[in-house]
């Protein structure tokens, strides 16, 4: 046999463009005449340039013919520069407002790695492994958190181990994880001057869970099929932001010193108060249970699929309040086709029509939510003001469709 299998590569890849704004139109003549003597108002400008070089290798030993191991490792390095200004104004203590000039030039490398070994035989199969990686920060890390500090990448540590059967009309297997995570981008709760929510390094979170799977064709035109994944998706210590309705003080108080001192003030002059979570804390919009299910059918060139899906609670911030979360939810689907053999032109032509939500569900499966505090009117860090919204799914929709195969 083979004992070795080695494989390498390199890429190169480079994103380079302009983003940039104009102002068409302002109602007040007189203004708009001032600000377009000279042409178009460009009310924000900026260049961008990302280079991404990477080069990996790639191995698998067999130690036996039952028993297999495999590493591999990336080297990546990121270039990313970008100047101008950015399409943000912030409101400063003298009630002037600045433009929110750019000036980053950002350089990451990564060792990402991954080694492990995999067992098979008779039908079952062991796998273990473990795996690193790390990521940049996304350009709008940078221009929508502005007077945030400069985010740092991201980095992640995952522990994998599985078993599996396949037997002759059955299989069935499980996987756990365990995802170990450095600043990690996360929500903290404030906004941006447009209502943008701000993602901030958290310094320690993780996600770890089981995943399962199983299917049976018990007749040669049926078959069912189910999965599940069942997670903790935890923050450590979190450090919540939302805002303060306190009153403002004016510039010339001179409270105003020890007001900047003790909160922490937006580029729009907003007070806004940190709350602790200390230990675990739900993170927001990371459901802690998965399950989807499967009934196929097959008579020939026609084929069926029922599918049916449930996804639990979701909060929608990372203060883990069932009142600012995402109720579960369920859906079924239904899709068939049928493939008409051809002789000429095309190899076969395949019909088919996918019926989404058919029981009509109403539900939603994504969601905002605003919340603050204001203490004198009674709303306390544990009692807040919020604000929600619910994106509701589309209600029963069909969608037919026509594949031609060469």
């Amino acid at each position: 046999m083979d004992r070795l299998d080695l494989r390498s590569g390199v890429s190169l890849q480079q994103f380079k463009g302009n983003h940039f704004g104009y102002l068409p139109y302002i109602k007040d003549d007189a203004l708009n005449a001032y600000v377009t003597a000279n042409g178009l108002n460009k009310y924000y400008d900026s260049d961008a340039v990302k280079n991404d070089l990477s080069a990996y290798i790639k191995a698998g030993f067999n130690i036996t013919e039952s028993l297999h191991a495999f590493a591999d490792a990336q080297y990546r390095h990121v270039g990313y520069t970008t100047d101008g200004y950015n399409d943000r104004y912030y409101v400063n203590a003298n009630g002037t407002t600045s433009k929110h000039n750019l000036d980053i030039d950002k350089k990451y490398n990564f060792i990402n790695a991954k080694a492990g070994l995999t067992w098979i035989k008779g039908g079952h199969k062991i796998h273990a492994l473990a795996a690193t990686a790390g990521r940049e920060p996304e350009r709008n890390n940078f221009t929508d958190n502005g007077t945030y500090p400069a985010p740092n990448p991201e980095y992640m540590i995952d522990y994998e181990a599985g078993y599996g059967y396949s037997g002759s009309i059955w299989n069935a297997g499980f996987n756990l994880y365990y995802m170990d995570y450095k600043d990690q981008f996360v929500q903290t709760g404030a906004v941006s001057d447009i209502g943008e929510a701000l993602t901030t390094n958290i310094k320690s979170s993780y996600r770890t869970g089981i995943e399962l799977t199983a299917a049976v064709q018990p007749l040669k035109w049926l078959s069912l099929e189910g999965n599940a994944a069942l997670s903790e998706n935890c923050l450590n210590d979190f450090d919540e932001v939302i805002e303060d309705w306190r009153d403002k003080y004016a510039a010339d108080d001179p409270k105003m010193e020890q007001y900047k001192q003790d909160y922490h003030i937006d580029g729009n002059g907003d007070k806004l108060r940190t709350i602790p979570h200390k230990g675990k804390t739900a993170l927001a919009f990371s459901p802690s249970v998965i399950l989807n299910g499967f009934v196929n059918f097959s008579f020939g060139q026609f084929k069926a699929t029922w599918h049916t899906g449930y996804v639990s609670r979701q909060y929608l911030d990372n203060s883990q309040n069932t009142d600012r979360s995402l109720p579960a939810y369920s859906l079924s689907d239904l899709s068939f086709s049928y493939t008409v053999p051809m002789k000429k032109v095309f190899k076969s032509i395949v019909i088919g029509a996918d019926l989404n939500n058919v029981l009509n569900a109403r539900v939603a499966t994504s969601g905002w939510v605003y919340s603050a505090v204001d203490e004198k009117d009674g709303f306390t860090p544990d009692n807040r003001y919020y604000q929600i919204g619910f994106i509701p799914t589309a209600p029963f929709s069909a969608l037919a469709h026509l594949t031609l195969k060469f």
